[in-house]
């Protein structure tokens, strides 16, 4: 049986742990030490990784070899989006040079990395979810492995991108603009979240989403994605080794599970909807840009990039909504579902280990970290 490095199992535990005192605390509150916990385990055990994760090697090269080469007039040119002969999107080349100018080696690179994608989700997510570390259990795998830990790039321009969610919120176009900005400088692909802003504001119910879901579900085998094909080749959304390629051939073939856990966030969406819609503030929100994600995935199916890179950013809320959905619903009904989610995560873990986390060096045998010998 193949399983993950005790530090990740043990963090696993931990986090299953606390979100059963999260739902079966008679108090609505939250508990912040537990969040600050997980989220500096998760920041050490990603950002002081060594040669773990997709790209990690050609990464490392890049930023002692490479990046230093490059002109601050080159980034400029490319921030300016005029021509320029940086292959990288700008914003992840700055902040290698940046963090290079201080004369720390990679993992201080990778340190810094983690602090801004998983401290910026971390707070995004103790902030609008009822259950925050249940949030946190959902997201741990894959996206910790396979984003945080893996490909850095984008997993920088998509926590902008979950970032922005607070000025979707609040209506605030301009700095929701500057996020996504951002987000494009570190991965050309966070420009598909650029509708999200007024995405939300569309009126749905339990019919319209069974509606939308069904089409896109018909929509599926006849590939009408190669009709933007130029548009969506030019995001770029391979990265920049076969580490990546390994992963896709993981998912390629895991189709169907994918295929299970969107038919359970689809069930999820039109069950419960009215039920918290009622009790979750800027629920709608939220449930709106999972919609989104669930009917693109359908959508682009047949093409494991884009059902699986493209549409990351829209389906990465449904670790947010899926606990607000069940915070919603009666105590009884609530603590089957947690305990649901609890077993399918347990199982997740196991079929994530003997996949992409052998392939990513997240096993006992294969795992580094800094803050210990090997």
């Amino acid at each position: 049986m193949i399983v993950l490095h005790p530090v990740f199992t043990i963090l696993f535990i931990l986090i299953i742990l606390f979100s059963f005192q999260e739902v079966y605390s008679n108090e609505e509150k939250k508990t912040p030490v537990a969040s600050w916990l997980v989220a500096i385990c998760l920041i050490l055990f990603s950002g002081l990784r060594g040669n773990v994760g997709a790209d990690y090697p050609v990464y490392r090269s890049f930023y002692s070899l490479y990046f230093p080469t490059l002109d601050y007039s080159q980034i400029y040119d490319r921030m300016l989006f005029r021509q320029s002969a940086i292959d990288i999107e700008w914003m992840y080349v700055l902040l290698n040079k940046i963090v290079f100018a201080f004369g720390g080696p990679f993992q201080s690179f990778t340190l810094v990395s983690a602090i801004i994608t998983i401290g910026m989700k971390m707070r995004m997510y103790y902030q609008n979810s009822v259950y925050p570390i249940f949030t946190v259990l959902l997201f741990f795998i894959p996206g910790f492995f396979i984003a945080d830990s893996g490909h850095m790039r984008q997993a920088l321009g998509m926590t902008m991108c979950v970032f922005s969610y607070q000025f979707i919120k609040d209506r605030k176009i301009w700095w929701f603009l500057l996020c996504l900005y951002i987000a494009y400088g570190f991965h050309k692909s966070a420009i598909i979240f650029l509708p999200a802003y007024w995405l939300v504001l569309i009126p749905l119910n339990s019919n319209r989403i069974f509606y939308a879901i069904i089409i896109s579900v018909i929509l599926s085998p006849l590939h009408v994605y190669d009709l933007f094909s130029s548009f969506l080749g030019s995001l770029n959304l391979q990265d920049v080794s076969n580490g990546y390629n390994g992963y896709i051939g993981y998912e390629d073939k895991a189709s169907s599970f994918m295929d299970g856990t969107m038919v359970l966030n689809a069930f999820l969406l039109i069950a419960y909807d009215k039920s918290a819609c009622k009790k979750i503030w800027y629920y709608e929100y939220m449930r709106n840009i999972v919609v989104m994600g669930v009917c693109l995935y359908f959508i682009f199916r047949d093409n494991p990039v884009f059902s699986t890179r493209l549409v990351g950013v829209y389906i990465g809320f449904s670790c947010l909504i899926i606990p607000n959905i069940i915070a919603s619903l009666n105590l009884n009904i609530k603590r089957l579902w947690h305990f649901f989610f609890v077993a399918f995560m347990i199982f997740y873990y196991f079929v994530f280990a003997s996949y992409q986390g052998k392939a990513g060096r997240f096993t006992p045998e294969t795992y580094r970290n800094f803050l210990w010998s090997n």
